[in-house]
């Protein structure tokens, strides 16, 4: 860790200190200090080039009180003592007036294991300099205006330094550095008349040596796959046969999926499942779903929760089977659980619950064979890459527009479609019409990790 880094670690442990210390002073019960910082360099691209390059960081701290069952919040943007001492009275006074509840609970925190995460920081990537982010940025429009037909919304390139910290008066103090390197590019392909739907992508890496050629690689491919889109033409409408690229996967079915896998809509008896359904076949047997906080290449890597609790690779769904449920201490007290290290946010917010990475494990079949078998039983297909619509996380239904899809007939791929309508839902998607999963899989913007999918009775409605 850089110096400067060591520095700020001082100063923000030294401020939540006495957060912490002012909180109990003022009335609480019991108290939990989340606490910031953030140092960011970002350049920004805009219509085809550079636009603004800014810098900024800064602290932020907020105090969660419990008097009795009577929950309060406040938070600030400084370690001024004053402004602190008036964030820890404000906390008190807001549960003095809050309704009870039983399941608010502040609790002690295990140490992280030795085998979670380290090495987030790079010193590299800490003390970069503007002209190295600069170089690296031209990388990336080089690839970007190379080819004329591809058009530039924006982008950004972005290095971040952080540091967070979960203090409370039963004993937890965790605290953890990373570094990131994270970039993006927005835009769409023209060819005379011919115009593609907008696109993107974003990417991160905390390893300085290693990003310059990742940034060229994404962004070479990124372009390209734009291109492509370019070759257009119409679908047909059909109920049958359609496959999901990793993108479509998590954004249309997984991202649904976790609601249902959310303590807190447990608790509230809202989703799908109960406790009563743990251990029970709720999904087909080809799917196993895991959220991994451990990947120190994804960015929802972390060593602990918004709580204080160390997180944990943990199996939700194996083989179809429910296994576990995201749970934070509120959850866990109200399920008469432990919390699994699942508890979401940051200093300027109350505590939620989230996943971290999850993964939806691969399966067995080459991703070449799930065309093979679609092309078998149709004589055409779709093929989802994106989508934009509405889903409902309760039902499971979803129906949106196709974006980026492809049609497949005469055993390969036609060309791209635009206007093409799917629906379907989602936990006959991921049950009975499940067909196949691929043995190959992505990572989406470097955070969730999917296979490809091949699902029956989808409804397509060609434009």
């Amino acid at each position: 860790m850089s110096q400067p880094l060591k520095n700020e670690k001082e100063r923000l442990e030294m401020a939540a200190e006495k957060l912490l210390s002012y909180a109990v002073k003022s009335g609480a019960d019991l108290a939990e200090v989340c606490g910031s910082y953030g140092s960011r360099t970002k350049i920004t691209l805009e219509k085809q080039d550079y636009h603004l390059a800014s810098s900024d960081d800064g602290y932020s701290l907020g105090v969660r009180v419990l008097k009795g069952h009577r929950q309060g919040f406040a938070s600030c943007n400084s370690t001024d003592p004053n402004e602190l001492k008036e964030a820890a009275i404000k906390a008190n006074e807001i549960a003095g007036f809050s309704p009870e509840n039983p399941h608010y609970t502040i609790e002690k925190g295990d140490n992280t294991p030795i085998d979670s995460p380290t090495g987030l920081v790079d010193p590299a990537l800490t003390d970069l300099s503007i002209q190295t982010q600069k170089d690296w940025t031209r990388l990336m429009v080089a690839e970007a205006t190379k080819d004329k037909r591809f058009k530039l919304n924006e982008g950004s390139l972005e290095i971040s330094t952080g540091l967070s910290l979960i203090l409370n008066s039963l004993g937890t103090h965790q605290s953890e550095a990373d570094t990131v390197a994270s970039w993006s590019l927005m835009g769409m392909a023209a060819e005379g008349e011919m115009i593609t739907s907008f696109d993107y992508f974003s990417e991160i890496s905390r390893k300085a040596q290693s990003a310059p050629e990742r940034i060229v690689q994404t962004s070479r491919k990124f372009v390209s796959e734009v291109i492509n889109n370019l070759k257009m033409g119409k679908s047909e409408s059909y109920k049958g046969l359609v496959i999901f690229t990793p993108r479509a996967v998590l954004d249309i079915l997984v991202s649904s999926l976790s609601y249902h896998i959310n303590g807190r809509v447990v608790a509230e008896k809202t989703g799908r499942w109960g406790l009563s359904d743990r251990d029970k076949q709720i999904l087909n047997p080809k799917l196993t779903l895991i959220d991994n906080p451990w990947l120190i290449d994804r960015s929802g890597c972390s060593s602990f929760d918004r709580e204080g609790t160390p997180t944990r690779p943990l199996p939700l769904i194996e083989m179809g089977v429910l296994k576990a449920f995201c749970l934070d201490h509120y959850a866990a007290h109200a399920l008469e659980l432990s919390s699994t290290g699942h508890a979401a946010g940051g200093p300027s917010t109350l505590p939620s619950v989230s996943s971290h990475t999850l993964c939806l494990a691969p399966g067995t079949t080459p991703k070449k064979s799930l065309y093979d078998e679609a092309l078998k039983t149709q004589r055409s297909f779709l093929v989802v890459h994106r989508y934009s619509g509405q889903s409902d996380p309760v039902t499971g239904d979803f129906s949106g527009v196709a974006k980026g899809a492809e049609w497949w007939a005469g055993g390969e791929k036609q060309y791209y479609v635009q206007e093409t309508l799917i629906s379907g839902n989602l936990f006959e998607a991921l049950g009975k019409d499940l067909l196949d999963v691929s043995k190959e899989t992505k990572v989406i913007d470097s955070d969730e990790e999917s296979p490809t999918l091949l699902i029956n009775n989808i409804s397509v409605t060609g434009g």
